[in-house]
């Protein structure tokens, strides 16, 4: 099965790790191999192949991920492409007379369907292969370079995408992260809270959750200034007194906020261990903050 395609970052960093498995690999595997691919009919490369280490295929090009196909597939337990990239491990050794077809396409360029031959030969692995194409004319080269430019503009607005989405949450990984113990949660409404916001907001919905680490107190606010508003960071002050701390993480389902627009808010606490009777108890003031923290909503009176 295919990997789910990955961020242009996370793809470097596999590869990375990948290239550094291989040479660590065992005594006896061959050194890095290098291949020009040039397009001639029947072209077929042949590369050996071992359980023991993987086999990392450096392409000088992008691929297209989804056109990798090997033969045999059942025999193998990695077959990883990236953009630049094929990782195969084997889960069964090849035998010196077999050849299994691994076969993809390039996104450009010539030659662009390739096909190599996989084998087994006691003794002997390629663990780094480097392919290359022939050089191609100046004009071509050109077009190349321009679509270049375009999938990297493509690829940066994707990852700034990738980036503003709110991470995935879902009940497997609250139960993963130990964030939730015998003891459960308990949901309150803070309507005080609600009534007391500052900071050009009307809060029309405010929430407390509680934990026995941890208290998400969860608003939904109206922009009522002028300006767009993002909130970056928060911190709690116990009414009691003591010195101001720093909220775990503040999430937004949208950001930046626009005038007149209406956002929920999570502003996460980290709490000492408590008991059930004492939570959403205390009552803390609360700011949030823009990053630059020129713009601030406050609310005197929570209860954490």
């Amino acid at each position: 099965m295919l990997l789910p395609s990955l961020p242009p970052f996370a793809s470097a960093s596999l590869l990375v790790g990948l290239a550094a498995m291989a040479l660590a690999a065992p005594a006896g595997a061959a050194s890095p191999r290098s291949i020009v691919l040039l397009g001639n009919a029947g072209e077929a490369p042949l590369l050996y192949l071992s359980p023991d280490v993987p086999t990392l295929i450096l392409l000088d090009a992008p691929i297209v991920r989804e056109s990798v196909q090997v033969e045999g597939r059942a025999r193998f337990a990695r077959v990883d492409p990236s953009n630049e990239g094929i990782t195969l491990l084997l889960a069964m050794p090849l035998g010196p007379r077999e050849r299994l077809a691994l076969r993809f396409t390039y996104r450009e360029g010539s030659p662009q369907s390739v096909i190599f031959l996989l084998t087994g030969q006691p003794g002997t692995v390629d663990t780094v292969v480097n392919v290359r194409r022939p050089q191609q004319a100046v004009e071509a080269c050109h077009v190349e370079l321009a679509a270049t430019r375009e999938r990297c503009d493509a690829q940066a607005k994707e990852l700034e995408e990738w980036k503003a989405r709110p991470p995935v949450v879902s009940p497997a990984a609250v139960a993963l992260a130990g964030l939730v113990n015998a003891d459960g949660v308990q949901v309150g409404n803070s309507w005080e809270a609600c009534r007391e916001w500052e900071g050009g907001f009307r809060a029309a919905r405010c929430q407390g959750l509680a934990a026995s680490t941890w208290t998400v107190i969860v608003f939904e606010g109206n922009n009522l200034g002028e300006e767009a508003w993002a909130p970056a960071w928060a911190e709690v002050t116990p009414a009691a007194g003591g010195a101001p701390r720093r909220a775990r993480a503040v999430l937004s389902g949208q950001a930046p906020i626009p005038p007149g627009g209406t956002v929920r808010v999570a502003v996460e606490v980290e709490m000492p261990a408590r008991k059930p009777e004492a939570w959403l108890q205390q009552p803390h003031s609360l700011r949030v903050c823009t990053a630059d923290g020129s713009r601030c909503l406050s609310a005197p009176l929570v209860r954490l």
